[in-house]
């Protein structure tokens, strides 16, 4: 930015505004000082570790509202060559997955009864 090219006016405007945000900072870092003093005497009357356990709580209000816990969801798929392998078909798709699906096709690594005692691919292997 080139002072001495512009016209009084806009020095003036260009002033004007860097004074208030001068004004603006010094004002905040007053309040931040004023902020560290009190936190400093209640820690030196109430000890460091309150103030931490404080510090905690207030963390921990602000971030709004907890997660909501979800439902388990029932497994749609089972790897015909490991029974304990199951898949939900949501997410990342497994890995054995992938491979199985190739070996067998989609529709014969289904679970044939959701209750998850009779897997498609237990059935073809027998």
């Amino acid at each position: 930015m080139k002072l001495d090219k512009m016209t009084d006016a806009k020095l003036n405007t260009l002033f004007k505004e860097v004074s208030a945000e001068v004004e603006r900072r010094k004002k905040e870092n007053s309040e931040h000082a004023k902020a560290e003093k009190e936190l400093a005497a209640l820690a030196k009357k109430y000890g460091t570790a309150t103030i931490k356990r404080l510090a905690a709580i207030t963390k921990a209000k602000g971030r709004g509202r907890p997660a909501k816990k979800r439902a388990k969801v029932a497994a749609i798929y089972c790897n015909p060559d490991n029974q304990q392998e199951t898949w939900t078909g949501r997410g990342r798709t497994a890995k054995w997955f992938k491979a199985a699906e190739a070996k067998h096709g989609r529709d014969a690594l289904r679970i044939a009864n959701q209750g998850g005692d009779q897997h498609a691919g237990a059935q073809e292997a027998s």
